[in-house]
């Protein structure tokens, strides 16, 4: 496989463009919107058991899953973080190559950087 059509299958797989398995950074976005609202959503419930003078059992438990929830938060940030690194660098790497300009994955790539970027 040439240099470039490794790059191009990289810049598909990294950024999640088009109907790839494996959209690292796509797929963290979405995974780290899916935990802070979990942490909200538990932290609610903890705050109600609490009000409530609920079980001690029930509050222990209501705690615990605020605090898995914002463990997930950190290492879904720290994961996006490293699969966003990894794409600015492949795409630094894909400028490099002329015939891969004007390629769409290419384009797709700095369009999802971007809104990782934003979403940060």
């Amino acid at each position: 496989m040439s240099d470039t059509a490794a790059t191009r299958k990289q810049l598909k797989i990294k950024a999640g463009v088009k109907k790839c398995q494996h959209p690292f950074v796509l797929r963290y976005q979405k995974e780290l919107a899916l935990y802070r609202a979990e942490v909200l959503e538990n932290g609610k419930k903890l705050e109600s058991l609490t009000a409530t003078k609920g079980e001690s059992w029930d509050v222990k438990n209501a705690s615990n899953l605020v605090r898995e929830s914002e463990n997930m938060v950190r290492d879904t940030t720290t994961r996006l973080e490293r699969a966003t690194g990894e794409l600015e660098d492949l795409l630094t790497s894909a400028k490099r190559h002329a015939e891969l300009e004007e390629d769409p994955e290419l384009r797709e790539a700095e369009i999802v950087l971007s809104a990782a970027h934003s979403s940060a």
